[in-house]
């Protein structure tokens, strides 16, 4: 028996011990008053069937688990990557890590990169949108984050100049921001930077720059190439 069939019978009982000791009344005519006197007496031991009943249905409810499909991920939307890109000013030199491409280089390349650098904490930078369409650009960066939603994609042209990039890929390790105002090696007498171009794989570029005379430059280097490795 469960708990609406006993809730049911505590109200079917209680009405028709109400409908009984009227109809008893009515056989002999009773006047209003002892209608409301026989009601009243019924009611609080209707009400208290009713209590019992439900504390029985209490009792025996169990709780309802929660099968509902999980919440299925958002799409990307390019209008906000778009906006997104519009507020956001000049890549910050903080990871000390950057990949400088284009889109017009081979999708397995970028493909390979953005799986890439997501893992040693990369940026990605490009110099400028495509075909001058905000809006293009963010359809294009949202096609690649659909499968490589780690990767972070950045639009900064005055990196180029500051690393004096005229090829890309090109693989960057700093080890602080330079001058806004660099042009590469000659505008930069600290050297603060090392370099390498070619359409090779991140780990290749980095076993290239963990070999570099200036230690800064190695361990960085080093230290990526380990991450990028998942090694501890």
């Amino acid at each position: 028996m469960n708990s609406t069939t006993l809730l049911s019978r505590a109200k079917l009982t209680a009405l028709l011990v109400a409908t009984a000791a009227i109809a008893q009344a009515q056989t002999s005519m009773p006047d209003n008053a002892v209608i409301a006197r026989e009601a009243a007496k019924q009611a609080p031991r209707s009400a208290a069937a009713i209590n019992k009943a439900e504390q029985q249905s209490r009792k025996l409810r169990q709780p309802v688990p929660d099968v509902s499909p999980a919440a299925p991920l958002p799409a990307l939307d390019p209008g906000a990557i778009a906006k997104r890109y519009e507020q956001m000013g000049a890549v910050t030199e903080e990871s000390g890590l950057f990949i400088l491409v284009s889109f017009s280089m081979p999708r397995e390349s970028i493909e390979r990169l953005a799986a890439q650098a997501n893992k040693a904490g990369a940026t990605l930078v490009l110099r400028g949108m495509v075909d001058d369409s905000l809006k293009k650009t963010a359809e294009t960066v949202a096609d690649y984050l659909k499968r490589y939603p780690g990767a972070q994609f950045q639009i900064d042209p005055t990196v180029f100049k500051r690393f004096a990039v005229a090829q890309v890929p090109a693989f960057v390790i700093s080890t602080q921001a330079p001058d806004a105002k660099a042009c590469g090696k000659e505008c930069d007498p600290r050297n603060t930077f090392a370099s390498v171009a070619g359409d090779v794989t991140l780990d290749y570029a980095l076993e290239y720059l963990a070999k570099q005379r200036d230690e800064r430059f190695a361990d960085l280097a080093e230290r990526r190439l380990k991450r990028l490795r998942g090694a501890p």
